[in-house]
């Protein structure tokens, strides 16, 4: 029988499975696993949405190769104080959740590294910079990383990450939704950013059939500072206070 601890790290490729960058040894132990599994069974058909869910052609630029751990540490840190006798329920939860937040930062990875490629390519225009040397670009990292959640239980399924993420040359705000409600006529996502008691817009996105949207605006300034994140479902994307529903806020 498998001892607990190798169990646990069997469980925790999960994402790694899914996202196709386990090793061999790896694949063949997490699919002898699966079968007597089943918390590993119900977390991989709905990480299997998500990470299906993505355009495909993320798959053709390559992260950073500390990508990952970058992403799981930010991740991670989400839950730094917490309760460590938590059931285990709970803990299935806390993991599944953890999987979601880092496909989703990874897809903005993906995003912010075609917006920062799109730039290059518009500075070195009598050169044009192709895909296959995105990765000239400085490794970005996630300068903060903040957890969403819905608003309401019967979006349980729904989750975000807003983040901050710094190539050493620019900064991006990204914010991820996935299975939100899906945009119609002018509606739109609306992003707030609460500090002191303020509230200021960051931007507008829609939500498409498959309940996916994305942010990404640069930053300016050396520093973004917020106490809180919020998003409204609004009738346009032209308003400068809240008038829809609130969707999602920050942990």
């Amino acid at each position: 029988m498998m001892r607990e601890n190798e169990q646990k790290h069997v469980c925790d490729l999960c994402l790694d499975y899914i996202s196709g960058v386990c090793t061999d040894e790896e694949r063949l132990a997490f699919e002898h696993h699966l079968p007597d599994c089943a918390d590993c069974q119900a977390e991989i058909d709905e990480l299997r949405i998500v990470w299906e869910a993505l355009p495909e052609n993320m798959e053709r630029i390559e992260p950073p190769k500390d990508l990952k751990q970058q992403v799981m540490d930010a991740v991670l840190a989400v839950e730094t104080g917490s309760d460590h006798s938590k059931s285990a329920s709970r803990r299935l939860v806390i993991k599944r959740w953890r999987s979601f937040a880092a496909i989703a930062v990874v897809a903005a990875f993906f995003i912010i590294g075609s917006i920062w490629n799109y730039q290059l390519y518009r500075e070195r225009s009598a050169a044009p910079l192709p895909l296959e040397q995105a990765l000239n670009i400085p490794a970005a990292q996630i300068e903060r990383l903040v957890s969403l959640k819905p608003e309401t239980s019967e979006a349980n399924r729904s989750y975000g990450v807003a983040c901050i993420v710094d190539n050493g040359q620019s900064k991006q705000f990204i914010v991820y939704v996935f299975g939100a409600q899906a945009t119609t006529d002018t509606q739109a996502y609306q992003v707030w950013l609460l500090q002191d008691g303020e509230r200021r817009s960051a931007g507008t996105f829609r939500v498409d059939e498959r309940g996916i949207g994305v942010l990404a605006m640069p930053i300016a300034s050396d520093s973004l500072s917020f106490d809180a994140v919020g998003i409204t479902l609004e009738p346009d994307d032209r308003g400068d206070q809240p008038r829809g529903e609130k969707k999602f806020g920050s942990v």
